[in-house]
């Protein structure tokens, strides 16, 4: 008997030591929202924040060497779809599918479709992460490249190669793809510092070159916040340029201010363009909302946007967006 116990004690062991080595991980967000958009008088029950569904792992090889994979599909609560990319995707796993190798020291190296390396740093100064209808980074962080208001955006790449460092509050991502037919390469790169209160961050995105003689669509980002407790300030300016020549200048200020479980929100930003052919356009955005967490996982959220400026063809009683939804991660 004491022999069995001892035999059940070690296949534990063994087994819990196994189980420690490799790690698979769902993950998820249903968020829904009541909701209206800039540019339309359609009030909806909308999914404006991304719901989503992945898969993640990992095997620890040794030495500090590990394998993962992310495997990300993007999800339309609203009508229970997946063909609802912002980039246009109907790929299953179209927000990440990546695999790659870590070193608990070097950093980590991954292959796939993934968002670019400078996405995180544009988005850590726009106090709604860039969801929801009161993002700020549609406006003050991203190309316009006509006076109709087309944007010029390109936030994941296909057939992609992406490093990622993290260390002593400094990370570091960098991404490269393959050529889209005849275009050239697209490459970004973001990185952050992070110091007590203080963060600053810098980012550069080139995204492909239309045809021979036209410059790369491009564009520089730079921020920084800083978290007094009782608010947080941030603010991030960019500049870029499109492969029609248009010269893009761009800023972000926002606040956010939590009060129990509750977070306060606000902020403006303003894209301004030089268009090659002559003459210029304005974006302006402003937003204010709010979130309250029910949960760790689960809150409560409510926001009002408005947008002017010449490059939204929006008619007066459409430039108002609001929205006030539901979201649970798991």
């Amino acid at each position: 008997m004491k022999k069995s116990l001892l035999a059940l004690a070690v296949l534990g062991a063994f087994a819990g030591a196994a189980s420690a080595q490799s790690s698979v991980t769902l993950y998820g967000k249903v968020d829904l929202a009541f909701s209206k958009a800039t540019g339309t008088k359609d009030k909806q029950i909308a999914d404006n924040n991304a719901s989503r569904i992945g898969l993640k792992g990992s095997e620890d090889l040794g030495n500090g060497l590990s394998a993962f994979f992310k495997l990300e599909s993007q999800l339309a609560a609203d009508m229970g779809t997946t063909t609802v990319a912002k980039d246009g995707s109907s790929t299953f796993w179209n927000r990440w599918s990546s695999v790659g190798l870590a070193h608990s020291k070097y950093g980590s190296l991954q292959l796939g479709h993934m968002e670019n390396g400078a996405w995180d740093t544009q988005t850590a100064f726009d106090p709604w992460g860039g969801d929801t209808v009161a993002q700020l980074r549609d406006v003050g962080a991203t190309l316009y490249n006509d006076a109709t208001g087309k944007v010029t955006a390109n936030r994941r790449l296909d057939n992609s190669v992406r490093y990622d460092l993290s260390m002593n509050g400094f990370k570091l991502a960098a991404s490269y793809a393959e050529k889209l037919g005849g275009k050239s390469n697209p490459f970004a790169i973001g990185g952050n510092y992070t110091m007590g209160p203080l963060m600053v961050g810098l980012a550069y995105e080139k995204i492909a070159k239309a045809t021979t003689g036209q410059s790369d669509d491009r564009i520089v980002s730079g921020g920084a916040s800083y978290d007094f407790g009782v608010a947080k300030l941030m603010a991030s300016y960019s500049d870029g340029r499109t492969v029609a020549d248009d010269k893009v200048k761009g800023f972000i200020v926002g606040a956010t201010a939590p009060y129990g479980a509750f977070k306060f929100k606000v902020g403006y930003s303003q894209s301004k363009t030089e268009l090659a052919a002559g003459g210029n356009g304005t974006f302006k955005k402003a937003a204010v909302g709010g979130e309250y967490n029910l949960s760790k996982r689960t809150k409560l959220y409510a926001d009002y946007a408005h947008i002017s400026g010449d490059l939204t063809t929006a008619q007066d009683d459409n430039k108002n967006a609001y929205d006030f939804g539901l979201s649970h991660a798991f």
